[in-house]
């Protein structure tokens, strides 16, 4: 549940948690995973997404079954890399609006300094090599 200025919305959140102790969690991103858009805000329980189950396939594609507002169901598709990228890069809410923005401010600076990286002459092959060095050891 999220406070906002038009009251109370549900939403879901992801987390991850150690395998063999899931009471244990490892990582909170900051913000909402899934949450109600445009008319998935309206129904007979106005502003609320919940999750009806996820079905995970062999190829690591998952479907995110949730529904809305208590009038209708969706899903969502992605992929098991894809939710874990998102868990374990994306940092933790600091729960202060200043402290927000400091964090968007560094993530900004090192996707510009990661971008420089890449322009520079031979970034591409050099770090094509480190790969495939890496997989030889």
């Amino acid at each position: 549940m999220r406070n906002t200025v038009a009251g109370l919305r549900y939403v879901l959140y992801l987390f991850l948690c150690e395998l063999e102790r899931p009471w244990v969690v490892t990582h909170k991103p900051a913000g909402y995973f899934i949450a109600p858009e445009g008319g998935e805000r309206v129904g007979d329980v106005s502003n609320v997404v919940f999750s009806n189950g996820w079905i995970e396939r062999k190829n690591g594609d998952v479907f995110i079954y949730y529904a809305s507002s208590d009038t209708r169901l969706h899903v969502a598709a992605s992929t098991v890399r894809r939710l874990l990228d998102y868990v374990l890069n994306t940092p933790a809410d600091p729960l202060r609006s200043y402290a927000c923005v400091d964090q968007r401010y560094a993530l900004i600076e090192r996707n510009l300094a990661l971008l420089d990286a890449l322009k520079q002459p031979g970034a591409k092959k050099a770090a094509g090599h480190r790969k495939a060095k890496k997989r030889r050891s």
